[in-house]
């Protein structure tokens, strides 16, 4: 059963490669299939194509080297659905995540549904939660398309265009929180947002996370944690509360 959605997988780095696959299987295992699924890729990427040529129903966009934004803007622009949902790369969907988020829009109340998360090492191994009180970052979004070219991301931030355009969208694009873990967050040691302190300490929980005590430690923590703190919307952004409506990273 296909749905009125696009998956839109952004693998603009070699460093993908290694998990590329996981995320598109991700794709292929929902319950309730997406209609099409667009691959954006470099121009000068040699290997995608025997990957793709296992998955029915996945286009290969190619375009230049570019930011976040723009690179999912060259997918929602062509994209045919009424929904697009975001995956990077080196992320992997859970098989009912693509269901429980299209039951939420079809209400028609909200303009975005982002769900939550666990996190696992760059080998894959799930290490914890994500408290998912601010944001969810966009492996997790599922978002009407109309509202995405309305609210454009920031095609020249370089590093955190996500969270640039959650917090200008505060007071306008209608935010629903799916208080459930359908999305695994890798935790890659290099990537471009290494050097966000959020990141950063995801990366020290991962390292920390090798020790086999201390993984059993940190999945508990987290879990309690994200039990604790679990909620049916998101807490509103420290700047949105200092009054501040536009940010810059």
């Amino acid at each position: 059963m296909a749905s009125d959605v696009t998956a839109i997988v952004t693998c603009m780095t070699d460093a993908e490669r290694p998990f590329i696959k996981e995320a598109l299987q991700s794709i292929q295992d929902q319950t309730v299939l997406p209609r099409e699924t667009l691959i954006v890729v470099l121009e000068s990427n040699t290997w995608i194509e025997p990957v793709v040529a296992e998955f029915p129903n996945m286009k290969v966009i190619r375009r230049p080297p570019g930011w976040e934004g723009a690179a999912r803007h060259t997918a929602i622009d062509v994209a045919q659905t009424e929904f697009v949902a975001f995956l990077d790369g080196d992320d992997a969907w859970l098989p009912t995540k693509t269901r429980k988020q299209l039951e939420y829009m079809r209400g028609g109340r909200w303009d975005i549904v982002g769900a939550d998360y666990t996190l696992t090492t760059e080998e894959g191994r799930l290490f914890a939660y994500g408290l998912c009180r601010y944001q969810a970052p966009p492996s997790a979004w599922m978002v009407r398309r109309d509202t995405m070219l309305r609210y454009p991301l920031d095609p020249g931030t370089p590093v955190g265009a996500d969270w640039q355009w959650w917090v200008n969208t505060y007071h306008t694009v209608r935010k629903c929180r799916l208080a459930e873990p359908l999305m695994r967050y890798r935790v890659r040691r290099q990537s471009l947002s290494t050097p966000i302190a959020d990141k950063r300490r995801k990366l020290a929980l991962a390292r920390l996370s090798e020790i086999p005590a201390a993984r059993h430690v940190i999945l508990a923590a987290t879990y309690a944690l994200y039990r604790l703190h679990r909620r049916r919307s998101y807490v509103a952004p420290k700047v949105i509360m200092r009054g501040e409506l536009s940010i810059k990273t």
